[in-house]
């Protein structure tokens, strides 16, 4: 298995590569035009965009969390307008700490699409280190994209239910601890965690800058989740909607653990269902 992520250099180097497909990813929740608007106004020459809502989510429901998955057809033909086959090398980048690139890596693997992967920095380390950037659009010729959905990536709340009580499944909550431990919550309806489930706040796996950490760091941040993997358990990672638990299965996949499924509806689905339990608090060690 690959590393899925790769530098700035990387790109540079290999950027106008016939089959290279750059994708902008740049999102702001509360501020939906937000990342359109900066890409109209600088990315990385060759890239298109993808936007969270409107292109790697579907339409909110009843249940599904508030960034459902898309249907894989759906988004098979948005990719495909988009210029990506199932032969494109896709280098997904952002602004956010790698947390949206990082969804539609999970979602291009969703539709059996080995060759993606997140870039390391985001677009202003890109800006400032005076890599190329350009307003143009690109000229982009649709192609087709042929999904092979891999449903063993993807857990819905009924494998969730079942693994509360299963101690070969370890539930992973990757949101920020105040709201892992229910003491605030700013968007969902309800506060606190899924029971049973640890706490591993996916922007440990940042610096101070915004980079994703070394291998080492990025271990020891994800320390308790590798002990289990190591121990042979399952994994089950979720987040507030099923984008920011995006980039700590990206990191397991980095750190060759690949034994995990991402939680799509995550706590905003979970709660979305009157009979679910909640837990607040520290949960104790397994």
């Amino acid at each position: 298995m690959s590393n899925p992520l790769v530098s700035k250099k990387w790109l540079l180097a290999r950027m106008y590569e016939p089959n290279m497909a750059i994708v902008d990813c740049r999102f702001q929740l509360g501020a939906p035009e937000a990342g359109r608007t900066a890409y109209t106004e600088s990315h990385i020459p060759r890239a298109i965009y993808l936007d969270l809502e409107s292109d790697l989510s579907a339409p909110i429901d009843e249940h599904g969390g508030r960034h459902p998955l898309p249907e894989p057809e759906t988004l098979a033909k948005r990719l495909g307008r988009a210029g990506i086959n199932n032969d494109s090398v896709v280098v997904a980048y952002d602004d956010q700490g790698g947390m949206y690139a990082s969804r539609l890596w999970l979602l291009l693997r969703w539709l059996g699409h080995e060759q993606v992967y997140v870039m390391e920095e985001g677009f202003s380390a890109w800006q400032q280190d005076g890599y190329p950037i350009t307003a143009d659009q690109p000229v982009v010729i649709p192609s087709s994209f042929q999904p092979a959905v891999r449903d063993e990536l993807i857990a819905d709340v009924e494998d969730v239910r079942s693994a509360t009580n299963n101690p070969d499944i370890l539930l992973v909550d990757s949101r920020e601890a105040p709201r892992y431990l229910g003491q605030t919550e700013p968007i969902d309806a309800k506060a606190g965690h899924i029971p049973s489930a640890i706490n591993a706040f996916w922007k440990n796996n940042l610096d101070a800058e915004g980079k994703w950490t070394s291998e080492e760091q990025r271990r020891a941040s994800l320390s308790e989740v590798i002990d289990a993997l190591d121990a042979g358990r399952e994994v089950i990672v979720y987040c507030g909607s099923g984008v920011s638990a995006c980039p700590n299965i990206v990191a397991l996949h980095s750190l060759g653990y690949s034994n995990v499924r991402l939680y799509a509806g995550s706590w905003s689905d979970w709660i979305s269902y009157e009979e679910n339990p909640v837990a607040t608090g520290k949960e104790e060690k397994a």
